[in-house]
């Protein structure tokens, strides 16, 4: 397939994609028109056009459609793109579900050297983990958020106490348990804040 081929298929794909959206969705578009690819702004225009929103292009030159927000560094970056936001949530929790396979392999690891209670634990919080990791993902409640921010408190403590009876105490242990405790609480705020946002622009 050439290139011209692609670049008409992908501005059909938009067309389609945001021929479902609300008047309210497309003007949004059109205000963060810098935020997204041409092919996209392109599809918006052409919809708004029809749907006289606006007049033409040249309209995305007044002040209402001039995004005045900051573009610099933000922690939760809010993605307004319906299409963009289902990638980014399936990514996220993508990596929340690999977190599980983490005490399964330690609790794997622990019957092998004949500790049934430690293999049992794994098991269990890595089941209770992908539980509540899929809850997340169809609620976004804060009160499963909480638990599962509690269960990795709980997991980076005890092996926060592990490393400390080792002598002599290896700093690198702690600084791969401070890099991942800090990622995955990353990644559980910022799903929850997804599905949140999610939830709002279905709304």
């Amino acid at each position: 397939m050439g290139k011209i081929d692609k670049v008409a298929i992908g501005k059909i794909n938009f067309y389609e994609r945001y021929s479902n959206y609300t008047d309210a969705q497309i003007l949004e578009i059109l205000k963060n028109q810098k935020n997204y690819q041409e092919n996209a702004k392109n599809a918006a225009v052409k919809i708004a056009i029809e749907r006289q929103l606006i007049q033409s292009e040249s309209d995305l030159l007044l002040p209402q459609f001039q995004n005045e927000k900051t573009t610099g560094f933000t922690l939760f970056p809010q993605i307004a793109d319906e299409y963009q936001l289902q990638r980014l949530i399936g990514s996220t929790f993508r990596f929340l579900f690999i977190l599980a396979f983490l005490p399964f392999i330690y609790g794997f690891l622990m019957y092998g050297q004949g500790h049934i209670d430690q293999t049992i634990l794994g098991g269990c919080i890595g089941s209770v983990w992908i539980m509540l990791i899929f809850l997340l993902k169809r609620t976004g409640k804060s009160i499963i958020l909480l638990s599962l921010l509690g269960i990795l408190t709980f997991v980076g403590s005890t092996i926060v106490f592990k490393i400390a009876a080792n002598h002599p105490i290896r700093i690198f242990d702690f600084a791969i348990l401070i890099v991942g405790f800090v990622l995955s609480v990353y990644f559980l705020i910022y799903g929850s804040k997804l599905i949140q946002n999610k939830s709002q622009n279905i709304e």
